[in-house]
């Protein structure tokens, strides 16, 4: 057998490894157990493929990974996605962004997708249902990252507590004094807001604190302007909620435009948690209260334990809660 003839895929099939063990042997074989080199090796050289070990796979045998979001505008997957670059990369990888949902119309163009562009594994940051985890996973490995679907069992995830989050966050709200909390959420079909719901509600009756319905807000997307109109209406109405949680850093952005357009002092009048600590929390006027997620060893952890599925295919990869907490900044402070 010709030398150029013969594939990674091949060498993998042989070895009785996954293409991406095949990558790492000869890009970072100090990822790779010392038996598997051995064993990766020998079939090289029985099959005639010459190599240096010091070479890098080419791109054609650099085994290729699909992260699928929601969408690519929220700039909370941009951390997210860096630490999944950092994983991938390190292990000779490629990583492939998707942006689309995950529904009844889209999954069969996902999976054709992970046929088309032979995908070896992927990270999934949407929801999905049971039946199409199982879709997905008849064609690659797969990890759920952020989201995931908490009764399906069997298909791993690395996540935070988005519950016990937010009830830390609204706690901490009424521990200051508010008692006219309101909550700006994302969409309900995603598990982050229910749960974050879920924790704001607790929160409230363990202080024993009744909110008007109309107090809690589900809006589309993540979306600023949405946010924004959202809170000035609510603003702009008796009795006014004199603090907000909200999901996202983006809503909390939001209130304290909102509450500047009405003449209202935060934290003095209002005051407002936000969700993440991305970036720009820190540069708002003034700074955000806000729970931080490890957006970067979501990520990373989230394709480590990928590479882990596609080295060890029959490994049964246990799931991951990584730990959130409250930064206290100047929108909750009283100064």
């Amino acid at each position: 057998m010709k030398q150029e003839k013969i594939t990674i895929e091949e060498i993998a099939r042989q070895a009785g490894v996954s293409p991406a063990t095949v990558s790492r042997v000869q890009n970072h074989r100090e990822l790779v157990k010392a038996d598997t080199v051995k064993r990766v090796e020998s079939t090289m050289a029985a099959l005639g493929y010459a190599f240096e070990s010091t070479a890098l796979p080419s791109i054609e045998e650099q085994p290729l990974i699909v992260l699928n979001i929601p969408g690519i505008e929220n700039v909370f997957y941009q951390e997210v996605i860096k630490g999944a670059r950092v994983s991938a990369k390190a292990h000779g990888c490629h990583l492939l962004i998707n942006e689309s949902p995950l529904d009844r119309g889209s999954i069969r163009n996902f999976c054709n997708l992970l046929h088309r562009v032979n995908a070896a594994g992927s990270i999934l940051l949407n929801r999905a249902s049971e039946e199409q985890l199982k879709q997905i996973r008849a064609i690659t490995p797969l990890v759920q990252c952020c989201e995931y679907n908490e009764d399906a069992s069997g298909f791993p995830y690395v996540s935070i507590d988005d519950f016990s989050a937010a009830e830390a966050a609204t706690g901490y709200l009424c521990n200051c004094g508010c008692n006219k909390i309101a909550l700006i959420n994302g969409p309900l079909s995603f598990k982050y807001a229910v749960k974050r719901q879920e924790g704001y509600l607790s929160a409230l009756k363990k202080a024993e604190i009744s909110v008007p319905q109309n107090w809690i807000i589900q809006l589309p997307e993540i979306n600023y302007q949405m946010a924004y109109a959202a809170i000035c209406r609510l603003l702009n109405s008796e009795p006014r909620p004199n603090a907000f949680f909200v999901a996202s850093d983006i809503f909390a952005a939001a209130v304290i435009r909102a509450a500047m357009r009405f003449k209202l002092n935060v934290p003095k009048d209002i005051m407002v948690v936000g969700f993440d600590n991305i970036e720009f929390s820190t540069m708002t006027c003034p700074s955000i209260t806000t729970v931080n997620q490890p957006r970067l060893q979501l990520g990373y952890t989230a394709c480590e334990m990928l590479l882990e599925m596609m080295e060890n295919p029959f490994s049964s990869p246990k799931s991951l809660i990584l730990d959130a907490e409250l930064v206290i900044r100047e929108s909750t402070a009283k100064i």
